[in-house]
C-alpha cells in the first residue's frame, strides 16, 4: 500500500468534450495490495469529483484520516488487498 498520494503529470493538453482544455494536469493516486506477475488482479476505483485518492486505511501525516471506502477495501474485506491490486485516483 502506498500510504501517501503519488502524482503523475500528464505532459500534454487534454481536450474536453465541453470544448475546454486541461493544460498538463496532474493526477493524484494511491495504490493498495500487490500487482501480480500476470497483471490480472488490478481494480481501478473511481469516485465523485468531491472525493480524493485516499480510499482506505488511516493516512499518515498531520491531517490523518480514514479512507472513504475503508469498510470495503483491505485485507479480508470485499475488495481484498491480499488478492487484488487496487488503484484509486482523483480523476
Amino acid at each position: 500500500m502506498s500510504d501517501q498520494a503519488q502524482f503523475y503529470k500528464i505532459n500534454e493538453e487534454i481536450n474536453l468534450e465541453s470544448g475546454g482544455t486541461l493544460s498538463h494536469p496532474t493526477v493524484a493516486y494511491q495504490t493498495y495490495g500487490t500487482l501480480n506477475k500476470e497483471k490480472t488482479n488490478a481494480i481501478l476505483v473511481c469516485h465523485a469529483l468531491s472525493g480524493d485518492a485516499h480510499l482506505a486505511f488511516k493516512s499518515d501525516g498531520d491531517n490523518a484520516k480514514v479512507g472513504w471506502w475503508d469498510d470495503v477495501v483491505g485485507p479480508g474485506k470485499a475488495i481484498d488487498t491480499d488478492h487484488f491490486f487496487v488503484i484509486c485516483s482523483n480523476c
